[in-house]
């Protein structure tokens, strides 16, 4: 946590670059390559693929290692544990490896079922799209839950910690301060006792 915040303190992440000046010969056929190809093929085509594939290559490590197992001799709470990882480290791809067939398959059973009365637009190009970024917003949804866990629940349980440790430090100073009074209390001046009395 002490990390992302001292990342986060020294690095500004929504700036500009700092660039030469504009030069025609070095910089605008650059700059229209660099454009068309992020804008037109990176975006809609290498970056779901690479996020598909992604997926999939940590699927099948999971496979391979067996890494999502129920097993009461490993740890203290084996089901949360179990369901935790589930949810981390396999829903989630097995969402993005399964978004392309199930959703082609589903376009197909649209086209079928409608096949007399069908709009090419609303019922073939749109779920499609659809289907296409599905693997871009699934990604985006556990991205956000994987910051939410690394962040905001530990800072939330680092504030818990700190109440407590507040707390502690407020009744170990009310036991200084009682023992004070009471050591304030015995301390009296030392009376000469009249044996003549006795």
């Amino acid at each position: 946590m002490e990390n992302f915040r001292h990342e986060i303190g020294k690095k500004e992440y929504a700036i500009e670059p700092k660039t030469a000046d504009f030069s025609f010969k070095d910089h605008l056929g650059k700059a229209f390559l660099a454009a068309l190809y992020y804008i037109f093929v990176y975006i809609p085509f290498i970056l779901p693929f690479l996020i598909w594939g992604k997926a999939a290559s940590r699927i099948s490590a999971v496979w391979d290692s067996k890494a999502i197992a129920y097993d009461e001799n490993k740890a203290k709470y084996p089901l949360y544990l179990f369901y935790f990882n589930y949810i981390i480290n396999f829903l989630f791809d097995a969402y993005i490896l399964l978004a392309w067939p199930l959703g082609l398959l589903f376009v197909i059973f649209l086209i079928v079922s409608n096949i007399h009365n069908i709009n090419v637009v609303q019922g073939i190009i749109i779920p499609l799209i659809e289907v296409y970024a599905s693997v871009v917003i699934i990604r985006f949804a556990k991205e956000t839950l994987f910051f939410i866990i690394n962040n905001l629940i530990s800072w939330i349980f680092e504030v818990i910690i700190n109440i407590g440790k507040f707390i502690k430090n407020l009744w170990l100073l009310n036991f200084v301060f009682r023992r004070k009074d009471c050591t304030k209390s015995t301390d009296k001046p030392f009376q000469k006792i009249d044996l003549t009395d006795l």
